[in-house]
C-alpha cells in the first residue's frame, strides 16, 4: 500500500509539473509575441461559422480587417468562437499583429492572450503543490501519532 501511495504522489506531481511547464511555454510565447507585435484598431467584418462542439451546434468565429503600419490591408479570423456573435458590423477592436507576419494577429483580450497560460499554470500548481502539501500534512500527522 505504501508503494502505491508513493507512485500516486509522484504521478500527480509529475502531471502537475508538466502542466506548469506547458503553461510557462504558453506564457513565454504570448510575452514574446506581444514584445514584437504592433497594435492597431481592427473592424469586425463578419464571422466564419463552423460546426462542432459537444452540443453539435454552430460556432461563430469573428473576422476582422485592419491596416498594417506599412499600409497593407489584412483580414484575420479569431481562434476563439462562440455560439452568439458578440460584435456588431464595423465594431472597432484593438488587436496586436506581428509586423513581419501580419497574418499572425490576435485580439487584445484576456481570453485570447492569457487564458491558456493561466489555466495550465494554475492546474499545474494546484496538482503539484496540492500533492506536496497533502503529503507533508499526512507525514506530519503520522509523526504526531508515533
Amino acid at each position: 500500500m505504501r508503494k502505491l501511495s508513493i507512485v500516486l504522489f509522484v504521478s500527480v506531481v509529475l502531471v502537475g509539473l508538466v502542466l506548469l511547464g506547458l503553461g510557462l511555454v504558453e506564457l513565454g510565447g504570448t510575452v514574446a509575441f506581444l514584445a514584437r507585435a504592433e497594435q492597431t484598431d481592427a473592424r469586425f467584418a463578419g464571422a466564419v461559422a463552423r460546426s462542432g462542439g459537444n452540443h453539435g451546434g454552430t460556432f461563430l468565429y469573428p473576422t476582422f480587417r485592419f491596416v498594417t503600419g506599412d499600409g497593407r490591408s489584412m483580414t484575420f479570423t479569431s481562434s476563439s468562437g462562440s455560439t452568439a456573435q458578440p460584435y456588431s458590423d464595423g465594431e472597432r477592436v484593438r488587436i496586436a499583429y506581428d509586423p513581419r507576419r501580419p497574418e499572425d494577429a490576435r485580439l487584445l483580450s484576456f481570453l485570447t492572450l492569457w487564458i491558456a497560460p493561466v489555466l495550465l499554470c494554475g492546474a499545474g500548481l494546484l496538482l503539484a503543490g496540492g500533492a506536496v502539501i497533502l503529503r507533508a500534512g499526512l507525514a506530519r500527522q503520522r509523526r504526531g501519532r508515533t
